[in-house]
């Protein structure tokens, strides 16, 4: 499989991201007790997943390792742990994940020379990765503030995940508000960042391919 995963690895990249938004979603429909640990567990294979589909120099591949690694010893060890620290350890390794993924994937679909499928994709994988950074910043904030997004409640950070990311996309694509809007001020300064990246991360993706695809051409 390794194969496969190089040669296509933008691809897999954005079905395990994909399936980790499915997996978020369908644990809402599961037992409480069992919520948490099927998420994790799940969330914690598909990165590994995305590791492999990941292409960065050999210090990247190893910091990826080591925060996959911490992860899964968080989650096995979660229940000797205080649960708030816990939660805390999990989404702060998961944001570092998202942002140095999101960074590995952004200096190769911004930077190359060619364009294919798989680097098409690869702008795909990036817009998702904006998207789910965006939400961890969310459910850290509502971890401190629960108040901060009107339309969420204040349960347990993994019954609001498919909440704050379903949030988190809806003002990256700058879609209008409806059943969630941000209330406090920090929230609303998120917003506004947030939704300045989407925009500006579609200017510059569309530059970019088209920029690589007329160099290919007339080059």
């Amino acid at each position: 499989m390794n194969g496969p995963i190089k040669k296509n690895h933008f691809i897999w990249l954005t079905l395990a991201l994909i399936g980790l938004m499915f997996t978020s979603a369908f644990s809402n429909e599961l037992s409480a007790n069992l919520t948490i640990e099927i998420v994790e567990y799940i969330s914690v294979a598909l990165l590994f997943l995305s590791l492999l589909s990941l292409r960065g120099s050999p210090l990247w591949s190893r910091v990826f390792v080591v925060i996959i690694g911490v992860l899964l010893i968080v989650v096995i060890l979660r229940d000797t742990m205080t649960v708030r620290y816990s939660e805390f350890a999990y989404l702060g390794l998961l944001l570092v994940f998202y942002i140095s993924a999101a960074w590995t994937v952004g200096r190769q679909v911004l930077l190359t020379g060619e364009v294919d499928l798989n680097i098409v994709v690869g702008s795909v994988a990036l817009y998702l990765l904006i998207g789910l950074t965006w939400s961890i910043f969310y459910i850290i904030l509502l971890q401190f503030s629960p108040g901060a997004l009107a339309g969420i409640g204040s349960g347990p950070w993994d019954d609001n995940m498919t909440l704050t990311t379903y949030f988190s996309f809806v003002t990256l694509t700058t879609l209008g508000y409806g059943d969630i809007t941000p209330v406090s001020p920090i929230a609303r300064t998120l917003v506004i960042l947030e939704a300045i990246t989407g925009m500006f991360y579609l200017a510059v993706i569309v530059a970019s391919l088209v920029g690589a695809i007329k160099a290919k051409k007339y080059g």
